[in-house]
């Protein structure tokens, strides 16, 4: 590893490279005399309100880099000549801003100056691949209140059924995550390492085309933010605002016709100023959110309850244990008393909860007299299993952001920065895809999760001239993530494993698998330490070089366990035994307990060039990346695990009865394949000296092409071309770390594999840029995106030893191919409006969708699918439009998406068969937002009342349907449910099939107060 990173770094100290993502932009212009049209050298071009400027050399050309994104006013200034001051000038992040003057020569007064205000340009002339820029006034605007809201509104962003983004057809965690020129991306499943409070945003981008080679890990996207800086202006902000769910929709979501004002409640206070005049600047921001969400269970059951059956009960005695239930209103006949009954015990209390009838099997019903004997034991013994019946939250959430950011301008060329975000969540959810659904009516023993991350971000920036300049940068960031129900391991309240059996069609009044509590815990840690050298230098004037490396080093931590019963307990008696266990955490690795940590390593390093000619503008970069996984294969598959093998010379060492090396044994003993007395084991030490192999190291090139040009004054086309590289999701490198798997046949677990090679997709796109008025314009983009080296589950599985069973390993198996074209209209903001909408259409297509789609075809007696259909987030049809208006102390701005349905797998009803893998498709999906202010200005402060709708018109989007309707809301198995006439102990049909995790979000509004000073 060391001589790799060692000949990496040989490599490129002789070529120009950079590995900072951009965090400034560029202006760049000339400097004519108004009369003569000649160039004006030496005319001083500055940015009012900072240090930054230049003058214009002997071509009357000026370049001002290093200028962080936002609105600036330049002026430019020479004796004999009227100053001329331009506002309003927009810079972004990697882009060049052009600024022209023309002076006009007077004679000199002191104070003369030309004003005029930059209008934002229609057609970006050097953006080379598709970009989206939000600036901090449209954040503003928009109806959005977190920075992925924002994000889902560009073009080409597609967001799938659970949630997850897609940037152009690409898998959720192809996506690359940057805060001010750092990869905060979380190598572990590809999200972010931290979410950014939006009012933290001074500049939001989407690059979804094929972006520049300073960008890696990414085979999708680029979303890069940076974050507000402090200026020599004292100011500040304070937000609250309060909501809740207003539907008619309470036949799908219980409780929703509850309102409760201040179910969405929301602080955030930002101060911004100088510490030191022209010296330290500071800007701060928090925020703490509750959200109750629009799910909701209810409290009919708590976590210890137990059930007790029992026939033949006398009617006096019913009344006795349950008055509330006399003979004529019972469930069933009076005279029918071979019926069970299920009961929920309360210890130290009576028999208590819901009576309803159920057949039970004869070995498992419970002797009446018995049951009378042991009356007063069961009083004692047993309590709390009847909830309280209140309605709890059961997606709701507690997010807490805090930022602190300091900027300390040592001298007018050198720059201090340090940068501190905290984003702290709870939250519990009650997905489509995993089991919180079932905890409908015991809502305290679902898993509750806790996510924290922390970024620290250290920068020196250095001009050398006003031409050239480095940055040093250090960075440390972490996310820690938990789930669990207690925090403490041993908490008495869980509860044993064995406690429920969930009947067919039922909720649980206990948890996943038949527990009462949601016995499995998970927690994970990603940490990394990052450090980078970076240079950018302007050559000439067309060429602009970026260079620089990058080392990251890499902690990732996960440890899962399912809390099991100490020995004593491993069998419980239903009516008579407490509820709740001592738990045990097994030390050794099992299916029910594994854990790792490792300590992969990343180098990587590009060269920039960004070359700006008068009818061309291109961007050539090269990248290379280098990763060292830290982890380790299996030397022989067919025997996987080191704890529990099965081959026999893995397990005892076949010497004889002696249990001697290389002895004669006459009585043939050595050697012949079975284990004989006195032959010793083979311990652990021993195994693991040839048991694994270290994983390989992997390295890679990636070239990039972007080329720009006009084709009229108002007009340009753009072409890009790149190889793009990523690292498989440490998630499946690290999977299964002990390859630990189920006893039995057929097909009993998958492994991970931290061999995979990087994931490698080719992706091209052609756009044209038009302006058509003044203020409206129109973007055409091509795109294609061949992706390769996916992973996945290889089709053919590999046999244990003995033949009896199979498994399965991820491996570099899966494909796919994307192609689209979007459109967009823009309108620029004039006369009180801006505007805009867009159209993609895209075909998505891949093997799979999930890396271990093969594995469950297999393991379900099915062949995996040898051709291309369509991925779970191919989305043909998508259409995003906004409106806003602003008059002068009022306005509104309202947004609109469609999309056409997402596909499914259909299912036959009649003989429970599936067709072709995403034949179908789900409805098509809407929604309207919308948000209106108010200002009310006080000298240099400024009240705002404002309010938020989201999910306007209260659609029911049909997120996830039954298959074998292809709709959300109706299914052949609820028929045939009722023709079986199964116990409804918990809950009634209607209830189990009315599932409102398949639609989306009901109306929300929200209304809020802020106060700007």
């Amino acid at each position: 590893m060391r001589k790799s990173i060692f000949f990496c770094a040989f490599l490129f100290v002789f070529f120009p490279i950079q590995l900072l993502a951009g965090t400034t932009g560029k202006i760049a212009g000339k400097v004519i005399d108004a009369k003569t049209k000649e160039p004006l050298p030496g005319v001083n071009v500055i940015i009012e309100g900072t240090t930054m400027g230049a003058a214009a050399d002997v071509n009357g050309s000026f370049v001002i880099l290093n200028v962080p994104p936002g609105i600036y006013t330049l002026k430019a200034m020479m004796i004999g000549y009227k100053a001329m001051r331009v506002e309003n000038v927009r810079v972004s992040v990697d882009l060049t801003t052009e600024v022209n003057f023309t002076l006009q020569p007077t004679v000199l007064q002191i104070g003369e100056t030309v004003t005029v205000v930059a209008e934002r340009p229609m057609v970006i002339k050097d953006l080379t691949a598709s970009t989206a820029v939000v600036g901090a006034d449209e954040m503003k605007t928009l109806p959005v209140t977190e920075v992925s809201e924002a994000i889902e509104l560009q073009a080409g962003l597609v967001k799938d059924a659970g949630g997850a983004l897609h940037i152009r057809g690409g898998r959720s965690g192809e996506i690359s995550y940057w805060i001010d020129g750092i990869p905060i991306t979380d190598v572990y499943d590809g999200g972010t390492i931290v979410d950014v409070n939006k009012d933290m945003v001074q500049e939001l981008q989407v690059v979804s085309g094929a972006f520049n080679a300073e960008y890696g890990q990414a085979m999708s996207g680029i979303v890069n933010v940076t974050t507000k800086e402090g200026t020599n202006r004292f100011g500040g902000s304070f937000t609250s605002y309060i909501g809740d769910h207003l539907s008619r929709h309470d036949d799908i979501f219980m409780h929703v016709d509850h309102v409760n004002p201040v179910a969405i409640r929301n602080f955030e206070a930002s101060l911004h100023g100088p510490l030191f005049k022209d010296k330290l600047f500071y800007y701060l921001n928090s925020r703490y959110i509750y959200f109750d969400g629009w799910l909701f269970g209810q409290r009919r059951f708590n976590p210890n309850a137990v059930t007790a059956s029992i026939e033949r009960i006398p009617t006096e005695f019913l009344k006795e244990v349950a008055p509330e239930y006399l003979p004529e209103s019972r469930l069933i006949d009076a005279e029918n008393d071979l019926r069970s009954f299920l009961y929920v015990l309360g210890t130290n209390a009576f028999l208590d909860s819901v009576i309803t009838y159920y057949w039970l099997p004869e070995e498992k019903r419970t002797n009446p007299d018995s049951f009378a004997t042991y009356y007063e034991r069961l009083r004692k013994n047993h309590r709390n299993g009847k909830g309280d019946g209140k309605y709890i939250p059961m997606n709701w959430n507690r997010k807490i952001y805090v930022q602190g950011k300091l900027i300390y301008k040592v001298s007018p060329s050198l720059k201090l920065s340090y940068n501190y975000i905290l984003d702290d969540v709870n939250y519990t959810e009650w997905s489509f895809f995993d089991h919180e659904r079932d905890y409908k009516y015991n809502p305290d023993g679902a898993p509750r999760k806790l996510r924290t991350g922390q970024t620290h971000i250290f920068q020196l920036t250095h001009a050398l001239s006003n031409k050239t300049f480095y940055t040093l940068g250090l960075s440390y960031f972490s996310k820690r993530f938990k789930k669990r129900v207690y925090e403490d391991i041993h908490d008495p309240r869980y509860v044993h494993p064995d406690l429920a059996i969930q009947q067919p069609y039922s909720f649980k009044t206990a948890g996943t698998a038949g527990t009462a509590t949601d016995n499995p815990r998970f927690e994970r840690k990603t940490a990394t330490l990052l450090a980078k050298f970076d240079l950018t230098s302007q050559i000439t004037s067309t060429h602009q070089v970026k260079t620089g490396i990058e080392f990251r080093r890499h902690e990732v931590f996960r440890e899962d366990m399912t809390l099991r019963p100490i020995k004593e307990q491993t069998s419980l008696n239903f009516v008579f035994d407490n509820p709740c266990i001592k738990t045990r955490v097994l030390p050794d690795s099992t299916i029910y307990h594994s854990w790792y940590t490792h300590h992969p390593t990343e180098f990587s390093a590009y060269l920039q060039d960004k070359m700006e000619f008068k009818n061309m503008i291109v961007n050539l970069g090269l990248r290379l990346d280098y990763f060292e996984p830290d982890g380790v294969v299996l030397a022989d598959e067919s025997d996987p695990s080191i704890y529990n093998p099965i081959k026999p010379q893995n397990r005892y060492h076949d010497w004889g009865k002696d249990g001697k090396p290389n002895t004669h044994d006459p009585d043939g003993s050595e050697g012949n394949g079975i284990w004989d007395e006195g032959e010793p084991p083979v311990t652990l030490s021993e195994r693991q000296k040839y048991w694994y192999k270290k994983a390989t190291s992997k390295i890679q090139l990636s070239p990039r092409l972007g080329v720009s040009f006009p084709i009229t004054d108002r007009g340009i086309i753009h072409f890009s071309y790149g190889h793009f590289f990523q690292i498989p999701r440490f998630e499946r490198l690290y999977q299964n770390p002990d390859f630990e798997l189920e006893s039995g046949t057929g097909n009993v677990g998958v492994i991970g594999n931290a061999d995979l090679k990087p994931e490698h997709t080719v992706s091209g796109e052609i756009g044209l840029q038009q302006q058509l008025t003044n203020d409206i314009s129109i973007e055409v983009t091509g795109y294609f995106r061949d992706v390769r080296d996916l992973a996945g589950t290889q089709a053919k599985e590999i046999v244990l030893f003995g033949g009896a069973a199979k498994y399965s390993k991820l491996v570099n198996s899966d494909f796919g191919f994307i192609k689209g074209v979007i459109i967009a209209l823009n309108k620029r903001f004039s006369g009180g409006m801006a505007a805009s909408i867009d159209y993609t259409f895209q075909v998505a297509k891949g093997t799979n969708s999930d890396p271990e789609q093969a594995r469950n075809a297999l393991s379900g007696g099915s062949l995996p699918e040898v051709q291309l259909t369509a991925l779970d987030w191919d989305q043909r049809h998508t259409v995003n439009a906004s409106v806003s208006y602003t008059a002068k102390e009022w306005g509104a701005s309202i947004i609109g998406q469609f999309g056409s349905g997402l596909p499914y797998t259909p299912r036959r009803s009649e003989d429970i068969t599936t067709l072709l893998t995403n034949s179908q498709r789900k409805p098509s999906s809407y929604n309207v937002d919308l948000r209106a202010y108010k200002d009310f200005k006080f000298g240099s402060t400024t009240v705002t009342l404002f309010i938020r709708v989201f999910n306007l018109f209260d659609t029911l989007n049909e997120l996830n349907v039954y298959d074998d309707t292809g709709r959300a809301g109706f299914t052949i198995d609820e028929r045939k449910a009722r023709a079986t006439n199964p116990p409804q102990l918990i809950n009634t049909l209607d209830d189990w099939f009315t599932n409102p995790t398949h639609y989306s979000e009901p109306r929300r509004i929200e209304l809020g107060i802020t106060y700007t000073f």
